[in-house]
């Protein structure tokens, strides 16, 4: 077992601003819900870390694969509840990679793998949140 560590600290201490600052080891992340926004909140925070968990463990998996990847984006879209507490009901990932040759079958068996066994945010979050895996090949 490890052990995570981080400071959270509000930035906005006076008035209504809701800016915090998230420090480890390893960098600082922004978080902003209040108004005048100038970071993503926790929730966008929340679903681009899930895109980010899969998104590395697929193009390591490629990698592994010797598949020649040159660019790799993934699109979020997601469905939130109207009532508190607001929560995601729904996720869709298109993992939309660029690469000459690429073989769908490896793309398919690196998600496969990321969501059943790697990717640690997938696995953090509730059993019944529906999250759809796309993906689209783009050759050259």
């Amino acid at each position: 077992m490890t052990t995570v560590q981080g400071t959270l600290t509000l930035r906005t201490v006076e008035g209504d601003g809701l800016h915090f600052d998230a420090q480890f080891p390893a960098g600082t992340i922004a978080l902003d819900s209040g108004p005048h926004c100038v970071a993503p909140n926790p929730v966008l925070h929340l679903l681009a870390s899930l895109a980010a968990c899969e998104g590395m463990d697929v193009i390591s998996l490629m990698r592994k694969k010797r598949q020649k990847v040159t660019a790799y984006d993934v699109l979020m879209s997601a469905e939130r509840a109207l009532e508190h507490p607001r929560r995601y009901t729904s996720i869709t990932l298109v993992h939309r990679l660029t690469g000459t040759g690429l073989s769908r079958a490896a793309v398919e068996d690196a998600l496969r793998l990321t969501v059943e066994k790697y990717c640690s945010v997938y696995h953090c979050l509730r059993p019944d949140l529906k999250i759809t895996n796309e993906i689209e090949l783009i050759e050259g």
